[in-house]
Protein backbone atom coordinates (compact mmCIF):
# COMPACT_ATOMS: atom_id res chain seq x y z
CA UNK A 1 0.00 0.00 0.00
CA UNK A 2 1.26 3.51 -0.76
CA UNK A 3 1.94 6.18 1.63
CA UNK A 4 0.44 9.54 1.34
CA UNK A 5 3.11 11.70 -0.58
CA UNK A 6 3.33 14.83 1.44
CA UNK A 7 4.50 18.28 -0.37
CA UNK A 8 6.37 20.90 0.77
CA UNK A 9 4.30 24.07 1.24
CA UNK A 10 6.39 26.02 -1.25
CA UNK A 11 5.56 23.66 -3.86
CA UNK A 12 1.47 23.90 -3.01
CA UNK A 13 1.91 27.61 -3.31
CA UNK A 14 2.80 26.83 -6.68
CA UNK A 15 -0.09 25.08 -7.23
CA UNK A 16 -2.02 28.00 -6.85
CA UNK A 17 -0.47 30.29 -9.80
CA UNK A 18 -0.41 30.22 -13.51
CA UNK A 19 3.19 30.33 -14.10
CA UNK A 20 4.20 31.61 -17.79
CA UNK A 21 5.63 28.79 -20.40
CA UNK A 22 9.06 30.06 -20.17
CA UNK A 23 9.41 29.22 -16.31
CA UNK A 24 9.61 25.37 -17.42
CA UNK A 25 11.19 25.43 -20.10
CA UNK A 26 15.14 26.93 -21.18
CA UNK A 27 15.26 30.40 -22.88
CA UNK A 28 17.55 31.99 -25.42
CA UNK A 29 17.96 35.69 -24.21
CA UNK A 30 20.59 37.90 -25.35
CA UNK A 31 22.76 35.44 -26.96
CA UNK A 32 22.26 33.54 -23.43
CA UNK A 33 20.80 30.67 -22.22
CA UNK A 34 19.04 31.42 -19.44
CA UNK A 35 17.53 27.93 -16.99
CA UNK A 36 13.65 27.40 -16.57
CA UNK A 37 12.66 28.83 -13.16
CA UNK A 38 11.36 24.97 -12.08
CA UNK A 39 14.17 22.56 -12.92
CA UNK A 40 13.44 18.92 -14.45
CA UNK A 41 13.11 17.45 -10.94
CA UNK A 42 11.01 20.73 -9.46
CA UNK A 43 8.53 20.41 -12.62
CA UNK A 44 8.19 16.57 -11.60
CA UNK A 45 7.60 17.52 -8.33
CA UNK A 46 4.90 19.88 -9.27
CA UNK A 47 3.41 17.58 -11.85
CA UNK A 48 3.01 14.85 -8.85
CA UNK A 49 1.56 17.05 -6.59
CA UNK A 50 -1.02 18.23 -9.38
CA UNK A 51 -2.07 15.25 -10.25
CA UNK A 52 -2.75 14.20 -6.05
CA UNK A 53 -4.42 17.66 -5.69
CA UNK A 54 -7.00 16.73 -8.58
CA UNK A 55 -5.25 19.63 -10.30
CA UNK A 56 -4.21 19.91 -14.51
CA UNK A 57 -0.75 20.60 -15.01
CA UNK A 58 -1.84 22.70 -17.93
CA UNK A 59 -3.47 24.77 -15.93
CA UNK A 60 -0.73 25.93 -13.74
CA UNK A 61 1.03 26.27 -16.95
CA UNK A 62 3.11 22.68 -17.87
CA UNK A 63 3.79 21.62 -21.06
CA UNK A 64 2.30 18.17 -21.77
CA UNK A 65 4.52 15.57 -20.89
CA UNK A 66 6.75 14.29 -23.40
CA UNK A 67 5.73 10.53 -25.01
CA UNK A 68 8.88 7.78 -24.15
CA UNK A 69 10.42 6.47 -26.20
CA UNK A 70 9.78 2.93 -27.44
CA UNK A 71 13.03 1.13 -26.50
CA UNK A 72 14.27 -1.21 -28.90
CA UNK A 73 14.44 -4.93 -28.59
CA UNK A 74 17.65 -6.03 -28.89
CA UNK A 75 18.79 -9.96 -28.38
CA UNK A 76 20.78 -10.31 -25.13
CA UNK A 77 24.61 -10.35 -25.71
CA UNK A 78 25.84 -13.45 -24.20
CA UNK A 79 29.55 -14.81 -23.67
CA UNK A 80 31.57 -15.09 -26.69
CA UNK A 81 31.51 -18.92 -26.46
CA UNK A 82 27.67 -19.04 -26.10
CA UNK A 83 27.63 -17.14 -29.25
CA UNK A 84 30.14 -19.22 -31.32
CA UNK A 85 29.00 -22.48 -29.98
CA UNK A 86 26.54 -23.27 -33.04
CA UNK A 87 29.51 -23.14 -35.16
CA UNK A 88 31.96 -24.73 -33.48
CA UNK A 89 29.82 -28.09 -33.69
CA UNK A 90 29.00 -27.59 -37.16
CA UNK A 91 33.25 -27.25 -37.72
CA UNK A 92 33.71 -30.51 -35.78
CA UNK A 93 30.61 -32.19 -36.91
CA UNK A 94 31.87 -31.25 -40.46
CA UNK A 95 35.38 -32.77 -39.63
CA UNK A 96 33.96 -35.99 -37.94
CA UNK A 97 32.26 -36.51 -41.28
CA UNK A 98 35.37 -35.84 -43.16
CA UNK A 99 37.34 -37.54 -41.08
CA UNK A 100 37.40 -41.19 -42.77
CA UNK A 101 38.90 -39.58 -45.98
CA UNK A 102 41.69 -38.06 -44.26
CA UNK A 103 42.32 -41.25 -41.83
CA UNK A 104 42.89 -42.84 -45.44
CA UNK A 105 44.92 -40.51 -46.69
CA UNK A 106 47.25 -40.19 -43.91
CA UNK A 107 47.67 -44.43 -44.19
CA UNK A 108 48.55 -43.85 -47.36
CA UNK A 109 51.08 -41.13 -47.22
CA UNK A 110 52.24 -43.25 -44.55
CA UNK A 111 52.84 -45.84 -46.32
CA UNK A 112 54.46 -43.77 -49.39
CA UNK A 113 57.20 -42.95 -47.02
CA UNK A 114 57.73 -46.31 -45.96
CA UNK A 115 58.50 -47.44 -49.30
CA UNK A 116 61.06 -44.38 -49.84
CA UNK A 117 62.77 -45.66 -47.01
CA UNK A 118 63.53 -49.20 -48.30
CA UNK A 119 66.61 -49.59 -50.18
CA UNK A 120 66.16 -50.46 -53.84
CA UNK A 121 68.36 -53.24 -53.58
CA UNK A 122 67.38 -56.50 -52.46
CA UNK A 123 70.10 -57.61 -50.05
Amino acid sequence: MATARKFSDAVLKHLKTKHPENAFSPTFVNNHWRSPKFSLRRQAELRKACLLNNIDPASIGMPEPKPQKVMQKKPPKGHKQQREYAAKQEKIQKNLDDMPQKIQKWKMDLAKEKEKLKPSLPF
